[in-house]
């Protein structure tokens, strides 16, 4: 189908405009997202006290975890506290909601041992995906996913017609504007279904409270529990007694949870008592989310025993629609398959954005005698190469801080963010190519990523060559993802330093162009 002038005109502006202002925070979210793919492998790596094989025997007791955590210190009435099991490993991660913040403590139901937080790597780069620590975060991150999705449209409209021809094509030795074309639309084109999934579920996901607000204001006329109902969140709400009364097991409550949900098997993946000691204390049971399938939870009275609200009370369409979507965005399904695939193609995303905002440089000022495009293209620079940079100092930071350091986990987040604001300074400065100061952030990655992993071969008991033997997957999944990156990292820096422009665009050659190809 061949667009009228006027039509591809609109489409190749609105394509090019909702890529390039979108592009740096697309990068941030694609980039982490290739972390979160394996969040709960680096969750077991940062910290070695966790790397102990997982038990065979039998299911750890939440009596006695409880117990672990009374002995962190007294529990008032009213107290709250969540129980996290974990697949990885055998260690109980137990939060403390206190007046004063959130405490976290590792507990072994083998040992006894508790050991405090002291990194929070994984949640933290898991975050960043969808902007968490940044008021609205979650709700931008749906703007710019619906910004991708315009891109999506709008580059797979005007470019349907010569998708054959340029489907293979790619001159690696022709000048930039015209690789890095060839670069963005095949991998674009590769990349689409899966894109267009993540760009779409990302949007849903995101918005969806927002959304909600909107409905509960107006078509429901402020009744926000109305809508918490229809989209199956509703949480019970038990107003304290304030009089004392004698808790049951808690590994009894768990057994009644099981019992009144059908389909609840194995171990709870979390456990949390909501007013604890007190007449009208409960809990809340949720058990192991299964792919692509339904939940599992029940709420229950710590002190009757009383179930009065499950999964299956307060299931919805809206609800499974969600956790569908949630699935498939996440990859929560044919784990050993998907982790790795997402993973590559979320890399190939990175890749489409850069070449992107190339495309837009070369075609619009490939001398950058303006201003606004040479910021742009030292923010791209700064931005991306800045982030794998960033992230390699927070893993070097992982293991080189003392472990006793006070705030360890504040530590290494704060020398994440100051390296690659660092990195975004450098770029910025006028002096030297945007290209060396890629290749040099690229290398300094690869430097610091691959000296951790070898640090780990030569100081860690469960390291890339043990963690297997060891019973620790995990472990050994972290530190090839690791190996990756440093390798990835390496090969970006030496194709920046090596890349020139040898070879001119033969003739005849058209134009090539959009930001974000599909």
């Amino acid at each position: 189908m061949k667009l009228s002038p006027r039509t591809f005109r609109i489409q190749f502006d609105l394509h090019a405009w909702a890529g390039v202002v979108a592009s740096l925070f697309l990068f941030v979210i694609f980039f982490f997202g290739v972390f979160s793919m394996f969040r709960e492998e680096l969750e077991v790596w940062q910290e070695p006290a966790l790397h102990v094989a997982p038990p065979s025997e039998s299911a750890p007791s939440f009596d006695a975890m409880l117990a672990r955590v009374k002995e962190q210190g007294p529990l008032p009435r009213g107290a709250h506290v969540g129980l996290l099991t974990h697949e990885e490993t055998r260690f109980i991660t137990a939060y403390l909601f206190e007046p004063t913040g959130l405490r976290v403590v590792w507990l072994d139901p083998l040992t006894g041992t508790a050991l405090p937080e002291r990194s929070r790597l994984a949640s933290e780069l898991y975050w960043m995906h969808f902007f968490y620590r940044v008021p609205w975060g979650m709700e931008f991150a749906g703007l710019v996913s619906v910004a991708l999705l315009v891109a999506l449209v709008s580059g797979l409209w005007i470019h349907l017609k010569d998708l054959r021809a340029q489907w293979w094509r790619f001159r690696l030795t022709a000048k930039p504007r015209f690789s890095a074309s060839d670069a963005h639309k095949v991998l674009g084109v590769f990349g689409l279904p899966f894109t267009a999934m993540l760009a779409w579920t990302g949007a849903v996901l995101c918005l969806a409270g927002l959304a909600a607000q909107g409905f509960g204001s107006t078509v429901y006329r402020g009744q926000a529990d109305r809508v918490t109902q229809l989209r199956g969140y509703s949480v019970p709400v038990r107003e304290a007694s304030g009089k004392d009364a004698p808790m049951l097991s808690l590994d009894a409550v768990v057994g009644r949870a099981r019992g009144s949900v059908p389909g609840a098997e194995g171990t709870p993946r979390y456990v949390e008592l909501h007013d604890y000691g007190d007449a009208n204390g409960w809990a809340g049971v949720y058990f192991q989310l299964s792919p692509l399938g339904p939940d599992h939870f029940a709420h229950v009275d710590t002190v009757k025993g009383e179930t009065f609200g499950t999964s299956v009370e307060s299931r919805t369409p809206n609800f499974s629609f969600e956790r569908l979507l949630f699935d498939l965005h996440a990859g929560r399904f044919a784990e050993a398959l998907m982790k790795p695939l997402y993973a590559l193609l979320g890399l190939a995303m990175c890749a489409v954005i850069i070449t992107g905002n190339l495309i837009w440089l070369e075609r619009r000022d490939p001398l950058r005698t303006r201003r606004g495009n040479r910021v742009l293209e030292r923010l791209t620079v700064g931005v991306s190469a800045g982030l794998a940079f960033g992230s390699a100092v927070y893993c070097a930071a992982n293991r080189l801080l003392p472990w006793t350091l006070a705030r360890r986990g504040d530590w290494e987040f704060g020398l994440f963010l100051g390296a690659w604001a660092l990195a975004v300074v450098i770029a910025l400065v006028p002096r030297g190519s945007s290209r060396r100061v890629g290749s040099m952030l690229c290398a300094a990655a690869a430097v610091l990523f691959g000296a951790v992993v070898v640090g780990d071969v030569v100081t860690q008991d469960a390291n890339l060559f043990t963690a297997l033997s060891r019973g620790l997957p995990p472990v050994f999944v972290a530190e090839a993802f690791l190996l990756a990156m440093a390798l990835g990292c390496g090969g970006l820096a030496w194709g920046l330093r090596r890349r020139k422009t040898t070879a001119p665009a033969r003739t005849g050659d058209a134009p090539e162009g959009p930001l974000i190809k599909v």
